[in-house]
């Protein structure tokens, strides 16, 4: 193949050393966002596995290394597994195995995204500029294809990557990227749909799990738990692959078992086949479906150990190590011990002790987590080996790994050998130090809810794509086109336009705007159509909201100030908590006039809440206004008030 005559960004090869590693990541990233990729990019351009030590990469390596995975069973999870392999080989600089992996993951998927871009950047990155042409040309074809399969395998290959190494810390920046899967194959009948809504699922139910260990609210852990159970009922309905069909019916039982108050019949209504079903049921299907199944088996086994079927629960465990050794079995074979230990009376059998103390020192061998160092510091307590439960208590809370787990007990059982050693001060210290953790974990729990929930926070640009919605962008016969001001700036939205006049005198604005933040583009510019073309004021929260004051108090003073409250109705605005606040203090003001003040719109279908039943509203046509709404909509905005 003749060299190609771009000439490529840069003029030297880059090495492989720490010294050049930032230079690398700079020059590779400006390759990617000028040429190709951009926003999907690849393993060896995403920005949240450029810090990564050896220490995590051969630990990474010691688990995927042998997983064996069938392209024609499970498609997306097999690119996601060799594309991580082939990552970390290069990154543990074992480059002509990584390459090899690449190209080897390409006779399979031949038009794989994340797969041609790293085998462009490693080209480009050893000078060989005629490959790496070959190779970005190879993307070019591929990406302007714009086929949702691929675009949505390269998301979740991303998504599972970043999960890889985030699984046991408090973090969920993968999310966008699962859902952005999600959202692209919406309109495939491909099976493969399923293994993306069920990581969907587990990412709810892993954020479930953070937000129970920090006390959330009851209403965002209900939200929550209804969201996660909806994608693992979505995946056993649309006949999945049967080991994710096993694996949502046990994190169904997992989500009951979180909260036991917890009820399919008042939280999803609608789906009455789950109907009638506890965390035991749950658990009976899955291993209905696949009863030799490792991870169904030492799931459903650690369960069991909770609901103190320990006989059952040693079984499925045991049953779950003959075929893989890992980490979770052990641990929780660990704490099954552990609990037949504090079951067994005041005088407890040491033999499970014993038992307990070897199975987390064979978890922490394969995974360095709090949880395991903590257990295995508690069993040496029991043992009485005071010292060594304060060194190993000590190594858990320099561990960042501390997903699943209370920290907080740590420090408690810290403090309570101490004070058997004699040590006052240290024990106080750490009853002290519980309390922090406590209280750092109710403050996460809560910057977690509001990442889900809040006015976008956490977006990573896709959830609110216009293209997701199919709204009409083109004009059409009677009906009034809010996307035909799209060329304009949608952000900042800029002061009100000059000419305005408020048509409401006794009030500063003359109508407000609720929307959740997934409809915020669509919104926006129907908030400047409105102004320019009905000619009257609104407020809006990119605007028109005191900086630095708190939400609440800026939407419960927005919409004091304002005559009339316009209330955008979505899928998502009836499940946003602000969006639900500002409804409701929208309803409370408006018992307070003399005159109509809530105009609700339909943007998207849904079930219309049940404070908007009797009144009436508008209803948008994909994302687009008929004539005759656009101006009942503006005379019900201009009309006069009689407020005093």
């Amino acid at each position: 193949m003749p060299v190609s005559t771009r000439r490529p960004l840069g003029v030297r090869p880059l090495v492989n050393n720490a010294n050049t590693e930032s230079d690398y990541f700079s020059e590779i990233m400006e390759m990617m966002r000028s040429d190709i990729i951009g926003e999907q990019g690849c393993h060896l351009t995403w920005p949240e596995l450029r810090h990564l030590t050896k220490q995590e990469l051969d630990l990474s390596w010691s688990v995927v290394k042998g997983r064996k995975v069938v392209f024609t069973e499970l498609p997306s999870y097999y690119c996601a597994i060799v594309n991580l392999q082939g990552f970390l080989r290069y990154r543990l600089e074992d480059e002509a195995v990584a390459e090899d992996i690449f190209r080897d993951l390409l006779a399979v998927d031949a038009r794989n995204i994340c797969a041609l871009g790293n085998l462009a950047v490693i080209c480009y990155r050893d000078s060989r500029f005629a490959e790496h042409e070959e190779y970005l040309d190879r993307l070019r074809t591929e990406i302007a294809r714009r086929d949702p399969l691929s675009r949505a395998r390269s998301y979740y290959d991303r998504a599972h990557t970043i999960r890889h190494f985030e699984q046991d810390k408090r973090k969920f920046t993968y999310i966008p990227y699962i859902k952005k899967a999600i959202e692209i194959s919406k309109n495939l009948t491909d099976r493969e749909k399923s293994e993306w809504r069920f990581d969907y699922g587990l990412a709810l139910y892993r954020k479930d799990t953070q937000l129970t260990v920090g006390k959330a609210s009851v209403a965002i852990l209900e939200s929550g738990f209804r969201d996660a159970s909806l994608c693992f009922h979505e995946v056993i309905s649309n006949d999945g692959p049967v080991g994710y069909q096993a694996l949502s019916w046990t994190f169904l039982g997992i989500l009951l078992q979180n909260q036991p108050s917890r009820t399919f019949e008042v939280t999803l209504p609608a789906v009455t086949a789950l109907h009638g079903l506890n965390a035991v049921g749950c658990f009976e299907q899955a291993l209905e479906l696949a009863p030799l199944h490792p991870i169904v088996l030492r799931r459903v086994g650690s369960e069991m150990t909770k609901l103190k079927q320990f006989d059952r629960a040693r079984t499925l465990l045991e049953a779950s190590l003959r075929q893989e050794q890992s980490w979770f079995a052990y641990r929780h074979r660990g704490l099954l011990n552990l609990s037949l230990y504090e079951h067994s009376g005041s005088k407890g059998d040491i033999g499970y002790l014993k038992e307990a103390e070897k199975d987390f020192k064979e978890a922490l061998e394969r995974k360095k987590v709090h949880a395991d160092y903590s257990d295995l510091g508690y069993v040496m307590y029991l043992l009485g080996n005071r010292r060594a439960a304060v060194n190993q208590y000590s190594c858990a809370v320099k561990c960042p790994r501390d997903d699943f787990f209370n920290p907080a007990v740590t420090h408690r059982r810290w403090a309570r050998c101490l004070r058997d050693m004699g040590e006052a001060k240290g024990a106080r210290f750490q009853e002290e130090k519980s309390k922090e953790v406590e209280q750092a974990l109710m403050q996460g729990a809560k910057r977690i809810g509001e990442k889900f929930i809040g006015h976008g926070a956490g977006c990573q640009g896709f959830e609110c794509d216009l293209e997701r919605f199919n709204y009409f962008s083109e004009d059409r016969r009677g009906f009034v086109n809010i996307l035909s001001e799209e060329q304009h700036p949608l952000s900042p939205i800029g002061d009100p336009l000059s000419f305005l006049t408020k048509r409401h005198a006794d009030y500063k604005y003359d109508f407000f705007i609720s929307f959740s933040h997934i409809d915020h583009k669509w919104a926006l510019l129907f908030f400047r159509k409105l102004e320019r073309e009905v000619e009257i004021r609104g407020c809006i929260r990119y605007r028109d909201y005191e900086c630095g004051g708190a939400i609440s108090t800026n939407i419960m003073s927005s919409i004091r100030k304002s005559a009339k409250i316009v209330i955008i109705i979505s899928p998502d605005s009836v499940t946003d908590q602000w969006c639900r606040f500002e409804v409701n203090h929208a309803l409370a003001e408006s018992l307070k006039r003399d005159y109509v003040c809530v105009i609700p719109i339909m943007l998207r279908p849904c079930n219309i809440p049940a404070q908007f039943e009797l009144m009436t509203f508008i209803k948008c046509q994909d994302g687009q206004f008929t004539v005759d709404d656009w101006y009942r909509l503006g005379k019900g905005l201009q009309k006069g008030t009689n407020a005093t």
